[in-house]
């Protein structure tokens, strides 16, 4: 099949970064595990960087009852829009120890109004006090309950999409590798925001962003600590879904990176590998952003807007004329369709 590579006019949002990170600088968080427990959930600095999402959403919150481990849902209806929606699973990032429900309410607020999907947030289990697997096996229960449970949620089963960022967009990709063999449910689409794919052995980008901004090795390496803490499952497949050795027949991907971001390389090349399986990927790398960036609507709401204007388009619920070129790779080996914005 005929690869296929589109570049279109570049933003760089350089400035925007240098700004956020002194933002960050002012409440001393320069890419530092939190001291408090209670910045887990919401760091302050990270709060400030973030701009309420619009409120024509209904917003509610259920569980999943029954299970060994009941989790809490939160979910978000677009206002007057028909009563059966595309559905969309999000898994917030946080290197399975940080943040939640709340850290990200603002975005899938937007992401919710203007990509028209039904989303649902999920408040799976955290370490340190729940280690590997807790996150990937909460994060298939999630999946499956809300996939068997589409019609009293109004959601249209043949449009499903699992969606996550940074390690949550990790816990998305195992998801998606796992459907119809391993959990009862068939997602139809993979979005992928700055995805963590594996936790070893380090990419080019990072070691080259080592020191951050924000996002450091050292907090990646305490993240690892605090989930993986046996060394034996972190070449798991559960946990690095960029280890998988075979990605044929997986739903089509959007895959969104940063320029800025350590785990850039990581995301981009098993945006690569998706696309030589013959999966179809849309790219989409952010220049001059870092690993935050997106969520930093206190900044410049533009960023995140252009995130979500590519995954709507992507999801054929909208269209966005802001690209950016993701260049970096030969695309001529790709069996399926790589679309690199």
């Amino acid at each position: 099949m005929t690869q296929h590579v589109r570049s279109a006019r570049i933003d760089d949002f350089t400035t925007d970064t240098t700004i956020a990170l002194a933002v960050l600088d002012e409440y001393g968080q320069r890419g530092q595990a939190p001291t408090d427990p209670r910045h887990r959930r919401l760091d302050p600095a990270i709060g400030a960087l973030i701009r309420p999402g619009p409120d024509n959403i209904s917003v509610t919150t259920t569980s999943t009852p029954g299970s060994p481990n009941p989790l809490v849902l939160r979910i978000y209806r677009p206002m007057g829009v028909p009563r059966l929606l595309p559905g969309l699973v999000y898994f917030h990032g946080g290197g399975c120890v940080l943040g939640g429900l709340d850290s990200h309410d603002a975005f899938l607020r937007a992401l919710a109004a203007y990509t028209r999907h039904l989303v649902v947030s999920v408040d799976y289990r955290l370490a340190p006090e729940h280690e590997f697997p807790a996150a990937i096996d909460d994060a298939c229960a999630a999946t499956e309950y809300v996939f068997q449970h589409a019609d009293i949620l109004d959601i249209d089963r043949s449009r499903f999409v699992v969606a996550g960022d940074g390690s949550g967009a990790g816990l998305a990709a195992v998801v998606a590798q796992l459907a119809e063999t391993a959990i009862a449910a068939v997602p139809t689409h993979q979005v992928l925001i700055n995805p963590q794919t594996r936790w070893l052995p380090a990419t080019a980008s990072r070691m080259l962003f080592a020191g951050g901004p924000y996002l450091t090795a050292a907090l990646l390496d305490w993240c690892m600590t605090c989930y993986l803490p046996d060394p034996s499952d972190r070449h798991n497949l559960r946990a690095a879904p960029g280890l998988a050795g075979s990605l044929d027949g997986l739903a089509p991907a959007t895959v969104i990176t940063a320029d800025l971001d350590p785990l850039r390389d990581e995301g981009e090349h098993y945006a690569h590998a998706l696309a030589v399986a013959g999966v179809d990927v849309g790219l989409y790398r952010l220049r001059g952003a870092f690993h935050l960036l997106w969520l930093a609507t206190a900044i410049n709401p533009l960023v995140q807007r252009k995130v979500i204007g590519f995954i709507a388009r992507r999801l054929g619920t909208g269209t966005d004329d802001h690209e950016a070129l993701a260049p970096g790779f030969d695309f001529s080996a790709a069996g399926g369709r790589l679309s690199a914005f």
